[in-house]
């Protein structure tokens, strides 16, 4: 038995290197096409497709053969959101800044190294900037990525953006470790942090830290937009919307004021 474990583990990343293939392609994929595109032999990835529709986690068109996410995940993922009561907590909250400014607002967390949008609420406008569930964002040229860099203990920090490319997607954008955190102890004095078209030229956010029982920011609400200037009327008010709803959710997360140093 003991023998047969790594060939088992090995089985288990091979398949998720599929479930992300398909995840990533959004659109369903032919056996050759996701063997071309997970090196993997066809054998190979036939077999592990095999395994995985047995379990409804793969679905197989009847009618051409593609292979695509299967409805399980779906259900997995659902039972998992609702184990994070932080998006219980922040649906209204969003959902009223979003109102107030006619802007998208939304929440997320750091995961391996990227922002990670975990639910948005958009505004009811012809012009809005969409913030779609799921997708990930660098850290270093974003409101909430440099939010919550912020709040971690600075060897954490350090250890996070030691693989940081710091790829410059506009000309304001950090492209070293210095200038970054030369700007951490502003967005921590201040509560906020402001993104100054550093990912997109004529974009503008702001984010405000939302703290967790045991007094930790592992979240960040944020409100993105086409702001005329960082020191506009419009995002001194949207700054004063979100830090109230960041505040509110901290609440009821059980967030009392103890925040840890």
């Amino acid at each position: 038995m003991a023998d047969r474990e790594p060939g088992r583990v090995q089985s288990v990343c091979k398949a998720m290197d599929l479930l992300s293939c398909l995840a990533e392609a959004r659109t369903p994929l032919t056996l050759g096409e996701l063997s071309r595109r997970t090196g993997m032999p066809k054998a190979t990835v036939h077999g592990l497709l095999s395994a995985l529709r047995s379990s409804a986690v793969v679905e197989q068109s009847d009618e051409d053969g593609r292979y695509r996410l299967g409805i399980r995940l779906f259900e997995y993922g659902c039972a998992v959101s609702r184990g994070w009561n932080v998006l219980e907590a922040a649906a209204e909250p969003l959902r009223h800044v979003a109102e107030e400014t006619g802007e998208t607002a939304s929440i997320a967390t750091l995961d391996r190294g990227d922002v990670l949008i975990l639910d948005s609420a958009d505004a009811r406008s012809n012009f809005r900037v969409v913030s779609e569930k799921g997708s990930r964002l660098p850290v270093h040229c974003t409101s909430q990525g440099k939010l919550l860099l912020a709040y971690m203990p600075s060897a954490q920090r350090r250890a996070l953006l030691r693989n940081c490319d710091f790829a410059a997607y506009t000309p304001h954008s950090h492209t070293d470790l210095a200038s970054l955190e030369g700007e951490m102890e502003q967005i921590l004095r201040q509560g906020y942090a402001i993104e100054n078209g550093e990912l997109r030229i004529g974009l503008r956010s702001v984010a405000a830290p939302v703290f967790n029982v045991e007094g930790q920011a592992i979240y960040a609400i944020c409100v993105v937009g086409m702001f005329r200037r960082v020191n506009s009327p419009e995002l001194e008010r949207a700054t004063k919307l979100l830090l109230s709803a960041a505040e509110r959710i901290s609440f009821d997360l059980g967030y009392r004021g103890r925040q840890n140093p």
